[in-house]
């Protein structure tokens, strides 16, 4: 009987030991520690609204990343775009797109200088 006793109280302290680091070590059901995706996936970049606030230091560093000039804002802070080939780089929540495939698929030929 006296076995049995040790045994119970045995398994009680190693249920205990590991239940407590089961709860340290897993985060929480809301929290997600580095390094870990997160259940659902990020949407898309192509999915967020056109638009967004940026700053004006940032909009006079940016350039077309085909001929490296300057871009204006355009369609109410909705583009960027290179008046010299017609390439429109959407502002998605405020993030520039600044890939020459996007300012390609937005092009607009009837601006573009001659």
């Amino acid at each position: 009987m006296k076995k049995f006793l040790k045994f119970i109280i045995f398994v009680a302290i190693i249920g205990g030991i590991l239940y407590a680091l089961k709860s340290i070590l897993s985060p929480a059901e809301n929290q997600l520690p580095g390094g870990v995706l997160p259940k659902e996936p990020v949407k898309s970049l192509d999915d967020a609204p056109l638009g967004g606030a940026i700053s004006q230091d940032l909009l006079k560093i940016l350039v077309c990343p085909e001929d490296k000039g300057s871009l204006e804002l355009v369609e109410d802070g909705k583009f960027l775009l290179n008046p010299r080939n017609g390439y429109k780089y959407p502002i998605r929540n405020g993030i520039p797109v600044m890939l020459i495939e996007e300012g390609k698929k937005h092009r607009d030929t009837t601006v573009v200088a001659s």
